[in-house]
């Protein structure tokens, strides 16, 4: 099973329109821990698709706390240098605002 759920700060969210008009939501989100009283934090790539990508473009903004829930996939390409790249996304399956640092008006 490929499930992963991860809780961090979105960094500036990206919509975008596929050549067929099929949406996506690409982003970045951080999430952190202390370890040893240093913060430590992982940067995850996201991605999300369809209805979800849409109505996650129309409430989300930079900075805000959201949890995703999906799989991992890795995209392999070559750059060109004719180098092999490969990149590691979470493609959410669900995701929503995390109730329990939110900042209101």
């Amino acid at each position: 099973m490929n499930t992963i759920t991860v809780c961090g700060n979105i960094a500036e969210p990206t919509l975008r329109y596929t050549t067929n008009d099929k949406p996506i939501l690409t982003f970045s989100l951080a999430s952190s821990r202390k370890v040893n009283d240093e913060v430590q934090t992982t940067w995850h790539n996201v991605k999300c698709f369809g209805t979800l990508a849409e109505n996650l473009a129309n409430v989300v903004a930079k900075g805000d706390r959201l949890l995703v829930s999906g799989r991992i996939e890795a995209e392999k390409w070559e750059d060109k240098d004719g180098n092999n790249r490969t990149t590691v996304f979470l493609i959410a399956d669900e995701a929503g605002v995390s109730m329990r640092w939110l900042r209101t008006p």
